[in-house]
C-alpha cells in the first residue's frame, strides 16, 4: 500500500483505535473486522505475534499491533478485536490479523487531507510502516502501510507459526463481525 492519492479523488480508509490513538488503513486492504475473538496461543512464536485465529478454516497469524507501534505491553486478553487484512509479499497475498481496541467508521481522505509521516529517528522501525497522517474532522489519524508492518522474514515466520495452531472446528467460539468492510 502506498499513498498514491489522486488529486481531487478521495480514498476510503478503515479506522480503528489502539491504545487511545486513532489509525487508518486503506479499506481495500481490510478483509473483515472481528470482535470477541479467541486468539489461539502458539508456543515459541515470535514476540510480535499474539497468536493465530481461524478464518474460513485457514490459520491466520495475529500481530500484537500495539507492540509494533511502540505502545506499552498489555497482557494478552482472552478475547480481542482483530482486523483481518490482506498483505502483499513477493507477489503473494497473505492474510494477517492486527489487534485493535475498537473499529471506527470508514473515512474518505483526499490528497489534501494527507501529510507525510514524520521521521521517527534512526532507532525506530516505525518509519517503515507509518505512511502518513490524515486530517479528519478536528483530529489526525495515522495512516499505516499494512504491507510493511512486518518484514518479509517476520511475515513468513508468523505464517509458519500460525500453521502450527490447533484450529479445530467449533473449538473456540466464533468471532462476531463488527461490520462489513
Amino acid at each position: 500500500m502506498t499513498l498514491a492519492l489522486v488529486p481531487g479523488q478521495a480514498e476510503k480508509y478503515s479506522t480503528f483505535v489502539l491504545g487511545g490513538e486513532h489509525y487508518a488503513i486503506p479499506a481495500s486492504c481490510v478483509r473483515e473486522a472481528l470482535s470477541n475473538v479467541a486468539v489461539i496461543h502458539v508456543p515459541a512464536a515470535p514476540r510480535f505475534m499474539r497468536g493465530a485465529i481461524g478464518v474460513a478454516g485457514r490459520p491466520v497469524p495475529v500481530v500484537d499491533l500495539g507492540s509494533r507501534l511502540g505502545q506499552a505491553f498489555r497482557s494478552t486478553a482472552a478475547r480481542t478485536g482483530v482486523l483481518v487484512v490482506e498483505v502483499q509479499h513477493e507477489g503473494q497475498t497473505m492474510l494477517l490479523g492486527l489487534t485493535v481496541d475498537s473499529v471506527g467508521a470508514p473515512v474518505h481522505l483526499s490528497s489534501r487531507d494527507v501529510v507525510a509521516a514524520p521521521s521517527f529517528g534512526a532507532t525506530s522501525n516505525m518509519d517503515s510502516f507509518i505512511a502518513g497522517m490524515g486530517r479528519h474532522g478536528d483530529g489526525l489519524v495515522l495512516l499505516l502501510d499494512v504491507d510493511r508492518i512486518l518484514s518479509g522474514s517476520e511475515l513468513l515466520a508468523a505464517d509458519e507459526f500460525a500453521a502450527c495452531a490447533e484450529l479445530t472446528p467449533g473449538s473456540p467460539p466464533r468471532p462476531r463481525h463488527l461490520h462489513s468492510v
